[in-house]
């Protein structure tokens, strides 16, 4: 079976072409879900994030560079989405503090050989973290992903991406001092 490259498929779908966007969801589906899901930690938004990465992958498949490579730009627009999700449940936590109403928010990670015990703390520690740390930490340490990868990904240069990295891991840290002295 011959496997079809990223650029072929991306050149069929902006032909307007639907068949190579189940071949796109097989190839990147669990790596989209699983970084949105880490970096919003709501079961509700994931799925819904995690749709709009793909629908935003077919509508914008003609601006794709074949210089780059898929994944990463793919990671670029998860990233974004992701977000925006944030800064929006942001704005609406702050809103309905005021008032207080709050949802429970409870957390499914797409990994499931991950311990309940881990991903219970995985999502305290994620949590404690700002946008910016959480995905760079996520991009970093739990999706392997090099510096550049990263930068290509959120925009951020080398020193921005290293000082996230490094609050994430001091807030990380800290959390878990906190939590298990």
């Amino acid at each position: 079976m011959k496997i079809l490259s990223d650029a072929y498929l991306m050149r069929l779908l902006s032909d307007g072409y639907q068949w190579p966007m189940s071949v796109l969801l097989k190839r990147y589906g669990n790596m989209v879900y699983r970084l949105v899901s880490r970096l919003l930690q709501d079961s509700d938004e994931v799925d819904d994030i995690a749709q709009e990465v793909f629908i935003k992958v077919w509508m914008k498949a003609a601006d794709y560079d074949e210089k780059y490579k898929l994944s990463t730009w793919i990671y670029h627009i998860a990233y974004n989405l992701s977000v925006d999700c944030l800064r929006e449940l942001d704005r609406k936590a702050v809103f309905e503090s005021e008032y207080g109403v709050f949802s429970d928010g409870s957390l499914n990670f797409a990994d499931p050989t991950v311990k309940d015990d881990f991903r219970k703390l995985l999502k305290i520690v994620l949590s404690k973290l700002t946008p910016s740390q959480r995905g760079v930490f996520c991009l970093s340490e739990l999706e392997g992903l090099s510096y550049k990868e990263i930068s290509d990904i959120t925009g951020m240069t080398y020193d921005s991406i290293k000082s996230n990295l490094y609050l994430a891991r001091k807030n990380i840290r800290n959390t878990l001092q906190r939590r298990y002295k």
